[in-house]
């Protein structure tokens, strides 16, 4: 699949629309239930790919999207390969194309494990059958892994746009706005005859603050989305806890800046009192960051610390350290450039630290740490290791508005054994006033 600026812009909106979710989460059960319809889920995920290539074809005419049974028995011949698209395109594009996948099979009856397989077996058929070019091993990877974060999140919120508590005044924004985030699921869960997912409410609900303010001399709007926490005592199933922050600011060759998904897939706790509460997590992560002069983006999984510490009735101090495995990632490279792409590709591991002091429920303060070493395999023969420290504050003005800021500096050490060692910093610094409905 290809994707264009307008296909960018798609999910911007889509994922806007989910300004506003409501309070109270419905169930989402992580297993399959008992009227899960396999048939169904394939259906669905095999018409995203039709309905992806007709478009290719019959409307964009790609040459790559004439494909018949000789360049499906080539491609079944070939396997896999490394391939050189653009950072847009396999960094957020094949993932949000798996995130439909991924949505068919949990509007289906299947839980968050066992959709699973339907994002793979997609993400498959479209690398061998979709196109008439090699399959790219790294689509195969982003799509899946990305499309299982994206798909779950954009599932949920969806789920909680068009649930009962949804109806009224504002019911048919928030229908269309359900439909938006996660078109295939909606569009499974309405033909299985059932407008939000069954079962009792659980979950302590979600935050979600609205950001419109200034970076590097130009206008950005952010959405961020907090939905349960490590700590709550119903967090029991995958994605139960998860952070979402999705952020676009139009500039030269880009709408997209920032988009990141951090979701508990499991907890296990080590102790707790009246006061504080210790778990240890396994956190899937999926993030897509471009500074215009610096691009990185990963699919990783981390072993977790998590720490919480009660101030008083309304404040909380949260601490947490990650130790992640990075399967795929990718980063900005300054050699081993071929058509549209000028990043590396490579597995890696890296270290996450973090600290927040919340009142009410949000954030004031928020201190996160990361370090990131990748490996290339495709591109460059380098390593690279990427740093990034953000101190942000919030406080609130009156009522939902409040005024905030941060400051942030990332930077890039690159080696390669055959040319000088590249070192790259960028600051950042950032003014913006939040809404949280």
């Amino acid at each position: 699949m290809r994707f264009h600026n307008r296909c960018a812009l798609l999910f911007v909106a889509c994922c806007l629309s989910a300004g506003a979710p409501v309070r109270a989460q419905d169930s989402v059960t992580a297993r399959p239930s008992a009227s899960a319809s396999f048939w169904q889920a394939v259906a669905g995920v095999t018409t995203v790919n039709w309905v992806t290539w007709a478009y290719n074809w019959y409307l964009q005419r790609w040459p790559w999207a004439k494909v018949g049974t000789q360049s499906w028995g080539r491609n079944l011949r070939e396997g896999f390969a490394w391939d050189n698209d653009c950072f847009l395109d396999n960094q957020l594009a094949h993932p949000y194309h798996g995130s439909f996948y991924h949505g068919s099979a949990r509007a289906s009856g299947y839980g968050f494990w066992s959709a699973v397989p339907f994002v793979a077996a997609g993400s498959a058929t479209w690398e061998l059958f979709g196109e008439n070019i090699t399959a790219s091993l790294n689509d195969l990877i982003n799509t899946t892994l990305g499309g299982i974060a994206l798909g779950e999140v954009t599932y949920r919120l969806s789920s909680l746009l068009g649930s009962r508590r949804a109806s009224g005044s504002n019911g048919i924004g928030r229908e269309l706005g359900a439909f938006a985030l996660s078109p295939t699921g909606r569009t499974q869960a309405l033909l299985r005859g059932i407008g939000h997912p069954s079962g009792p409410e659980s979950g302590p609900g979600e935050v979600a603050i609205m950001s419109l303010g200034r970076r590097d001399g130009r206008t950005f709007v952010e959405l961020s989305v907090r939905s349960g926490s490590a700590f709550d005592a119903e967090a029991m199933r995958p994605y139960d806890a998860f952070e979402f922050r999705l952020q676009v600011s139009r500039t030269p060759g880009t709408t997209l800046r920032a988009v990141a998904i951090s979701g508990l897939l499991a907890r296990a706790t080590l102790g707790q009192s009246a006061r504080s509460h210790s778990v240890l997590g396994l956190v899937q992560h999926y993030t897509y960051e471009d500074l215009s002069v610096l691009q990185w983006g990963e699919q990783g999984v981390s072993g977790a610390l998590l720490h919480q510490r009660r101030l008083g009735e309304r404040n909380r101090l949260e601490l947490e350290a990650h130790l992640e495995g990075v399967l795929l990632g990718a980063i900005s490279s300054d050699h081993g450039f071929e058509w549209r792409r000028s990043y590396d590709l490579g597995p890696g591991i890296g270290v996450r630290l973090g600290g927040r002091f919340s009142r009410d429920g949000r954030d004031w303060v928020r201190l996160e740490g990361r370090t990131l070493w990748l490996h290339s395999l495709h591109g460059s023969e380098g390593d690279h290791v990427a740093t990034q420290v953000r101190l942000a504050a919030t406080l609130p003005v009156s009522g939902a508005l409040g005024l905030g800021g941060d400051l942030a500096v990332t930077t890039r050490h690159s080696s390669y054994p055959d040319f000088p060692a590249v070192r790259q910093r960028v600051p950042e610094v950032r003014a913006y006033l939040t809404w949280a409905p």
